[in-house]
């Protein structure tokens, strides 16, 4: 008769070979419709989301989607918001895109092997932009923003050497594709230029606005146009 302890270490050693072959059974066949609710599933676990919207376009040969390839994936959503930074109707769309099936189908994050192109466009609002901004580690105090002829205007309590009215005017500019960075063009703090050294400190502590790195599907960003309320970001 079997000990507690033998009966455990038998009990323990059952489940973790019931959950391995629960794993491999889960990609051991591949389906359009297992594929798009791993999607929806990994971006739920990520991100707060409003109105998702998955699509899994298949190729005719089910060897390819056995090897996670697929003509086109969507994912759309009225709102897709993390950490502070909210992106509102955004639309992603990539063109013969490789997955990554062990990594979707296990714990990682969704993961493309290649993919022809992928069409990205999203809209950050001003006022969701100064809630991202109220959450910032800054040395701004009630830093805010607001648009001005195509141009972003950010305002707050600076304390410096003089006054601590701080007014910096400037634009958005795209770096790797992913970041999306403020670069001023006037700086000054009551009315008095703000020195390169201070700047410098502060604007690392600004940038990057907004980090695509971990948006499904890893678009890239090209195109950014500032409007009445809101920043229209664009691949090309």
């Amino acid at each position: 008769m079997l000990g507690p302890k033998k009966r455990r270490s038998i009990l323990a050693m059952t489940l973790v070979a019931l959950v391995a072959t629960t794993a491999m059974l889960a990609y051991a066949t591949v389906t359009v419709e297992g594929v798009r609710n791993r999607i929806s599933q990994k971006i739920r676990l990520k991100f707060k989301v409003e109105n998702l919207v998955i699509k899994v376009v298949p190729f005719e040969s089910d060897s390819w989607t056995q090897q996670g390839r697929f003509q086109s994936i969507v994912v759309a959503a009225d709102k897709i918001h993390r950490k502070g930074i909210a992106i509102r109707n955004i639309h992603i769309k990539a063109f013969d895109v490789v997955l990554d099936i062990k990594e979707l189908y296990g714990d990682g994050d969704i993961k493309t092997k290649s993919r022809q192109k992928t069409v990205f466009s999203g809209r950050a609002y001003k006022d969701d932009l100064n809630k991202m901004l109220a959450l910032k580690k800054s040395p701004i105090e009630n830093l805010r923003v607001d648009f001005e002829n195509n141009k972003l205007v950010f305002t707050g309590k600076f304390r410096f050497a003089f006054g601590h009215n701080l007014r910096m005017v400037g634009e958005l500019r795209v770096e790797d594709h992913r970041k999306i960075n403020f670069v001023p063009t006037a700086v000054s703090v009551n009315g008095i230029p703000l020195p390169a050294g201070p700047l410098r400190s502060m604007l690392s502590k600004l940038n990057p606005l907004i980090d695509f790195a971990n948006i499904p599907l890893q678009p890239k960003v090209d195109e950014i146009k500032v409007e009445k309320d809101y920043i229209l970001i664009k691949s090309k």
